[in-house]
């Protein structure tokens, strides 16, 4: 019978991705599943992408629940035909390496799989003390189905009573968030589920045995009997840390501070977060290229009045064009690139990889840190092509719906600070690629022409490259090129 159970792995998007987090659910246990529909958002460290069903049958058992992270290839549900039996299905998920790995995924997978022979009804709403005027406003409203927010966020609106176009939305792509759910609660004078406490009527808690936390956290909490349901949970792969276990303690001992008429007491406060999976991938690859690639950097000026003119003809005689100065280099780079195709290389620590065209990467400022899409054979691409494309690349990387294939790979980056200011700065190549160039600001400066001095739009380009595979002389060359190009901008596009 095992061969009609049907598994949901985690999937593998991507060379560099090794785990992801469960953001949303599309079906429930026991519903009915199709073939090519979506079943689960996934997020990394670099986007969210849903992971659609390649069978057909009834959704059995779901064991990676929203907001857990996941490695690559562990089992986060099964599907099934309804004639199979829950302890064939069972048998199924114990005999998972995977699943098995995971103790505590693997205990709750039970629930699922009964779910799916029997529904058992929907809880009561939690009854929450507030205030008359409070809570009952912000129950008020159209309908919220189509605002976004959190899973976690939106089954606490519903416990609640809350209407979530009442709340403002402060998480990632203004979606509403626990937090901003949990402000507006209190800020309207009612009292959060399980915080209402004192010192006659404690909270208690259930079983912690099933929790996810590191030995150190778990020996922790015992010593001072806590329990790990009370803890937040900050630590990796989804576990209470020793620091999550020391935050419920120091609370339960706070004692407030005597301070005399003289004394200023701050009254700054500290809001912490845990680091996101996006900013662990960046931090980890910058140190490595920063450790490993011995970074060589040349600097040139361009003068850009030439260009300037060029860009004002293009966007004025083309209603549809929105050409920038941003476009004009991925232009210039990809020209110069395959001109000086020493640079237009990858390596590994053992091989290297020269590309016939160029494929520039851009790096793009998100939410969770930087992303770099990918503008391929931007050589063979024109003005107006090039920013189509950067603008549709730029778009859905801050929706976090760009593909790996877009974000992964090319042969050359390109870092524009110039639109905050910066005049000149240099960055770290982001490896396999060989070199980076970094952008700074057009502004006008004084120059001598013909032995007279003179004002030009001047912009600064800093190459920073790996000086294992590219020599001075070859990243000079590439410099040397690039400003050819973007001084005398009708050459690279003849």
């Amino acid at each position: 019978m095992t061969n009609e159970i049907k598994p949901i792995n985690m999937p593998k998007w991507g060379m560099e991705m090794s785990e992801g987090d469960i953001n949303a659910w599309y079906f429930a246990v026991g519903d009915e599943v199709n073939a090519g529909d979506d079943l689960v958002d996934i997020e990394t460290s670099k986007i969210i992408n849903t992971v659609t069903a390649t069978d057909s049958g009834i959704l059995r058992a779901i064991l990676g629940a929203t907001g857990e992270t996941h490695a690559v290839g562990a089992l986060l549900g099964v599907i099934a035909s309804a004639e199979t039996s829950d302890a064939d299905i069972q048998a199924f998920i114990n005999s998972n390496s995977s699943a098995a790995a995971e103790p505590k995924a693997v205990t709750e997978a039970s629930a699922p799989v009964a779910a799916a022979v029997e529904t058992a009804p929907a809880p009561a709403p939690a009854t929450i003390p507030q205030a008359a005027s409070g809570l009952s406003k912000l129950a008020e409203g159209e309908d919220d189905s189509l605002v976004a927010a959190s899973p976690v966020a939106r089954r606490l609106a519903a416990e609640y009573g809350v209407n979530l176009n009442n709340i403002t939305g402060t998480g990632r792509h203004d979606r509403v968030s626990k937090r901003d759910l949990e402000a507006a609660v209190v800020a309207a004078g009612g009292q959060l589920i399980g915080n209402n406490r004192s010192a006659s009527s404690a909270v208690h808690y259930g079983d912690d045995s099933n929790v996810k936390a590191t030995p150190v956290a778990r020996r922790i909490a015992t010593q001072l009997g806590i329990n790990l349901l009370e803890c937040r949970v900050s630590g990796d792969r989804g576990r209470v840390c020793k620091a999550d276990v020391e935050a419920v303690a120091a609370l339960r001992n706070k004692i407030p501070t005597q301070t005399d008429r003289n004394t200023t007491v701050s009254s700054n406060t500290v809001a912490s977060q845990p680091i996101s999976g996006m900013r662990k991938t960046i931090a980890a690859r910058l140190q490595a290229s920063k450790q490993t690639a011995p970074h060589f950097r040349v600097h040139i000026d361009a003068e850009i009045d030439a260009l300037l003119a060029v860009r004002k003809q293009i966007n004025s005689s083309n209603t549809d064009a929105k050409v920038s100065v941003n476009d004009f280099i991925v232009k210039a780079c990809a020209s110069a690139l395959i001109k000086v195709p020493a640079l237009n290389v990858q390596f590994d620590g053992e091989q290297l990889s020269y590309f016939s065209n160029a494929d520039i990467s851009v790096a793009v400022a998100i939410d969770d840190g930087l992303i770099t899409p990918i503008v391929s054979d931007a050589n063979h691409k024109g003005l107006v092509e090039i920013s189509n494309t950067t603008r549709d690349l730029a778009t859905r990387a801050k929706l976090g719906r760009l593909k790996p294939e877009e974000f992964q790979g090319g042969s050359f980056c390109i870092s524009n600070l110039g639109m905050y200011g910066i005049k000149q700065f240099d960055a770290i190549i982001n490896p396999p690629q060989g070199a980076i160039l970094a952008v700074g600001a057009g502004e006008q400066r004084p120059v001598v022409k013909d032995g007279e001095l003179a004002v030009a739009t001047v912009m600064s380009l800093t190459l920073s490259s790996d000086h294992r595979i590219i020599d001075g002389a070859v990243a000079a060359q590439f410099m040397s090129v690039l400003k050819g190009y973007l001084e005398q901008p009708a050459t690279m596009l003849g």
